[in-house]
């Protein structure tokens, strides 16, 4: 991960993934094109916010079709965050569902039959 500043008055910020007061630096985060205000707890975890980690998940197409060092960083995310895992695969499933929905309404593809995705 690439630090690319700190936050200047950061002891009046939030951390964008745990939300705990602390002093913050500001860096990429992995796989995703943002930067993000981290706690030196957070970052040392590989843990990141929770909603661009299930996001990021769901445009992967779930959990099973993403690379390896992507369930490695959400492991790290929940475990650091104390979250089940189930409440991530909920979350992941909701926003797959969510994009689908949206993509149909839009009109991007036609109606597929019963079962198939």
């Amino acid at each position: 991960m690439t630090i690319t500043g700190i936050v200047p008055g950061q002891d009046q910020k939030k951390c964008e993934v745990c939300g705990q007061e602390r002093p913050l630096v500001v860096a990429a985060m992995p796989g995703v094109p943002v930067s993000v205000a981290y706690c030196r707890a957070c970052l040392d975890a590989n843990a990141h916010p929770w909603h661009l980690v299930v996001a990021n998940t769901a445009l992967i197409g779930g959990l099973d079709e993403a690379a390896d060092w992507w369930k490695e960083l959400v492991d790290a995310t929940i475990k650091h965050l104390r979250r089940p895992r189930s409440k991530f695969d909920d979350d992941v499933a909701a926003e797959m569902a969510e994009m689908d929905a949206e993509l149909r309404y839009e009109g991007e593809y036609p109606e597929l039959p019963d079962g198939v995705r």
